[in-house]
């Protein structure tokens, strides 16, 4: 078993070079707790999508507004992260889902969780 004080350590080194590395998908998704907390719900329901109501009612208020999530959603798509499409039960829903290389960096970021976790370095 690692100790706590290694698996820190890991995790600090892949956010710090998250964040220093070029890809835009690693810079959003670690800009803020809010910005982590919004990929992970959408990643959850990637498949059908998730709307912005439902979004605001999963995400704990402490982590940001109403208007927080907003901005947050409108910045993903600007940059071309996020992808929002209509409803096929109700056209008034607009769902959103992560991009493809949105999706991937995830998928990357749980690989890495998991070699952290299960001592694989």
């Amino acid at each position: 078993h690692m100790n706590a004080e290694k698996i820190i350590k890991l995790n600090k080194q892949a956010l710090y070079s998250s964040i220093k590395n070029p890809d835009i998908s690693g810079k959003f998704f670690n800009k803020s707790i809010l910005h982590n907390a919004v990929i992970m719900e959408i990643f959850i329901h990637n498949s059908k999508g998730i709307s912005y109501e439902k979004l605001c009612l999963n995400i704990p208020k402490l982590l940001g507004s109403r208007s927080s999530v907003q901005n947050l959603l409108n910045e993903g798509l600007d940059k071309k992260l996020l992808k929002k499409v209509e409803s096929k039960i109700d056209k008034r829903i607009k769902n959103f889902h992560l991009s493809e290389e949105m999706s991937d960096m995830i998928i990357d970021w749980v690989n890495y969780q998991k070699k952290i976790f299960n001592g694989k370095f």
